[in-house]
């Protein structure tokens, strides 16, 4: 199990160097890095052969289980092989930027729709400067479309701001103009074809932008421009005119934990990676653990791998419990952060959460029955059946849950009474361990829960019934009206039915910004310097000063790198809270 030296050794270790391997973000990875670190087993070669082929694909997936690695690696495929079509990479994780548009501005769609192109357009004049042809103009000199205007436009765009020489770009700026703009680009290139790798498009928390986004998404498509697009895995894309499945193939970037290569994948992260992991003692029991407390997710091992070297626990039963416990604390809450993005959701999402503990403690019983290796059939149960409801609150809420990761959904399976569909899912494998279904009494054996997860998976799942009438009954929690405090009747209210007044669109963005700095993860003397020492109430004040780092420096204690470690806390709230 380990001592309190080898654990004293893996802390020396940590402290010592930062290492970058042990960076699970593709979008901040080096080209060369991601490259050399990219583990190509067939699971990975066939999204890859998917994303290089003619046709709309849509690359699906929960947060962190490699859809940015994947486009970036074909990115770079194809920018070193000419015999490759040609390849515009754009992301658009700033979209939600854009989001307060929608209750201040009547073009707001318009607006978005524009930054869309502009950001594809972008990325064109990317990909010429890492060819070394940044000589090839894209438009001429004083073109309200230059290089120059489109940065300026998306730039000012991305921080609530319009203004009225936007209204050239807007109306110049069409897809048909963008189409030709990048058919013309391959021909200077020499490439026969393009595909078009638009990342970050799983724009949950502006369903309208999402929509008009997969209407580009259709209209960018032609005989020789093949879009691909990265979703959530839940995620609703069908607008009046797309289609999942004739205009665009689903292929699922989710590796599940029942594939045979597995283990073997997570293990070449190791190996790829060069992860320093032998000196720093993590045994292998516990390695192969993480492996399935990462449930599928390559960022989410990592981050379990890096959290276990840096743990304060004194042995590696500590170690290992601490890890798993906060990891566990973190996904949770991940999840029901979604209340405050999607306020009118709340009880739905709620109750999802409700039943994921639920389907956990069924799972732990089930499996407790046979945990000994000597008792039972050597068998393990880690699928749930729910019996297919056609209940559209029960799909969102399900939705939910396989968007955050939670649950992995299965190929649909007959089962039990004649004409009864059950769909079959896994729930998070993490939340199991942490729960001790595959061990006995109160430590834990990681060699005996290793031995217990290599059973073989009964024939059918356990069926979960659920409330179909409680679900039905769940309404929408919606903000009432911010002048006489009346409840909404509907979420596409305009007007007050009470005193009649125009009903402000509640913004995620603007909510993200009115966190309170006392909310941030730092220490009560900071929390209470900031608060005396500087102007800086909310997270939006931060943001908005053009030197916030500088800003923080102002306060007693607070030197240049602590400032810098609380402005980067801030922002990877932001980015989470937004994501």
């Amino acid at each position: 199990m380990g001592d309190s030296k080898s654990i004293i050794m893996k802390k020396e270790l940590i402290d010592e160097k930062e290492f970058k391997e042990f960076e699970e973000r593709a979008d901040f990875i080096e080209s060369e890095d991601l490259v050399k670190w990219t583990v190509e087993n067939e699971f990975f070669l066939g999204i890859q052969q998917k994303i290089l082929q003619k046709g709309a694909k849509l690359i699906v997936g929960p947060r962190g289980t490699g859809k940015t690695h994947q486009m970036r690696f074909a990115y770079n495929t194809c920018l070193h092989h000419k015999n490759k079509p040609l390849a515009i990479y754009a992301s658009f994780t700033k979209y939600y930027h854009l989001e307060p548009f929608l209750s201040k501005k009547s073009n707001a769609i318009t607006i978005f729709h524009t930054w869309v192109l502009s950001k594809i357009l972008l990325s064109c004049y990317r990909l010429l400067y890492d060819l070394n042809k940044s000589d090839i103009e894209l438009y001429e000199k004083g073109s309200i479309l230059s290089q120059k205007d489109l940065e300026k436009f998306a730039s000012q765009t991305e921080k609530g701001i319009s203004q009225e020489w936007h209204d050239d770009i807007i109306t110049n700026l069409t897809i048909d103009e963008v189409v030709n703009t990048i058919e013309e680009l391959a021909i200077k290139l020499g490439r026969k074809r393009t595909i078009l790798l638009l990342d970050d498009a799983a724009l949950t928390l502006t369903p309208e932008y999402l929509i008009e986004f997969f209407d580009v998404f259709r209209s960018l498509k032609t005989i020789k421009i093949a879009p691909k697009a990265s979703v959530y895995s839940g995620t609703t894309v069908d607008g009046s005119r797309f289609s999942v499945g004739e205009d665009a193939e689903k292929v699922p970037a989710w590796l599940s934990i029942e594939n045979e290569n597995y283990h073997q994948f997570m293990d070449g992260l190791i190996e790829k990676r060069t992860l320093v992991l032998d000196s720093a003692n993590i045994p292998k029991n516990i390695i192969r653990l993480f492996q399935y407390a990462a449930f599928g997710n390559p960022r989410s091992f990592i981050n379990l791998l890096r959290d276990y070297i840096s743990s304060k626990g004194k042995t590696v039963q500590q170690c290992f419990n601490n890890v798993i416990n906060e990891r566990r604390e973190l996904i949770k809450g991940e999840f029901l952060s979604l209340t405050k993005k999607l306020p009118q959701y709340r009880s739905m999402i709620e109750m999802g959460w409700r039943l994921h503990e639920g389907i956990i403690k069924k799972l732990t019983t089930e499996n407790k029955k046979n945990v000994s290796n000597n008792v039972g059939n050597n068998e393990k149960q880690l699928q749930i059946g729910i019996l297919r409801e056609h209940n559209l609150k029960l799909d969102r809420m399900l939705q939910f849950l396989i968007e955050a990761g939670l649950l992995f959904e299965l190929t649909p399976s007959k089962g039990g009474y004649v004409s009864q569909e059950y769909n079959r899912y896994i729930p998070h494998l993490l939340f199991l361990i942490q729960n001790r279904a595959f061990s006995v009494g109160k430590g834990a054996n990681f060699k005996e829960m290793n031995i217990f997860l290599k059973r073989q998976q009964k024939k059918h799942p356990l069926r979960v019934k659920l409330d179909a009438d409680a679900i039905e009954k769940i309404g929408l929690n919606l903000p009432s009206c911010q002048y006489c405090h009346t409840d909404r009747l509907t979420e596409q209210q305009k007007f007050c039915h009470d005193c009649g007044k125009e009903l402000v669109r509640q913004s995620t963005f603007d909510s993200c910004m009115q966190i309170k700095m006392d909310e941030l993860p730092i220490t009560k003397l900071q929390k209470q310097r900031i608060k005396e020492q500087t102007n800086l109430h909310t997270i939006g004040d931060l943001i908005s000063t053009p030197e916030p780092a500088t800003e923080l420096r102002k306060v007693d204690g607070i030197g240049k790198k602590r400032a810098e470690t609380i402005y980067k806390k801030v922002m990877q709230i932001v980015e989470e809270f937004l994501a």
